[in-house]
């Protein structure tokens, strides 16, 4: 019975060690982009009010290992939707799930600053032709910790409309 005792030892040693050479071969991990830095500072609960007063939600949660953001809008006045946010790169990307039934792609804008990402429409999912009603547009400016505004713009028929909301933590 003692003589397996240090063997199991050894074979646990050894199991460890081979899981984590690949991790010790990389070196230290890179840091984040300052982009997905101040994406991940999202996450937590927000609000903001809504057109009939009442508030509308939104929360934000890290993801897959930490590299996919995903946030989940409550309008209160329509069916929730999904927005996740990803880095492709150095540049952030999003996906947005919206209750039009598309998904449209949006990149971050060269120029855009840590304080205000300017995403611009890529392509999407599910969108039946260009002039479909679809979100085309995103500004996202960080005003301080626990302020946030959103300009989103709706595109439809060749006509844009834009509705910024600003949100502010829960705490």
């Amino acid at each position: 019975m003692m003589r397996r005792t240090p063997i199991a030892c050894l074979l646990l040693a050894g199991l460890a060690l081979a899981l984590a050479a690949p991790a010790l071969a990389e070196g230290p991990a890179k840091p984040a982009p300052p982009a997905w830095q101040k994406l991940q500072s999202l996450v937590g609960n927000w609000q903001a009010p809504g057109p009939d007063g009442k508030p509308m939600r939104t929360s934000y949660e890290l993801v897959a290992g930490g590299s996919a953001l995903l946030e989940k809008f409550e309008p209160g006045f329509e069916p929730s939707m999904v927005t996740v946010y990803t880095m492709d790169g150095e540049t952030p990307v999003l996906t947005h799930y919206c209750t039009a039934g598309n998904q449209p792609r949006m990149r971050a804008q060269a120029g855009s600053s840590t304080d205000v990402l300017d995403f611009a429409f890529v392509d999407a999912a599910n969108l039946t032709s260009k002039e479909a009603g679809h979100m085309h547009h995103l500004k996202l400016s960080f005003v301080d910790a626990n302020h946030l505004s959103q300009e989103w713009t709706f595109h439809k028929d060749g006509k844009d409309s834009a509705h910024t909301m600003t949100f502010e933590r829960v705490k």
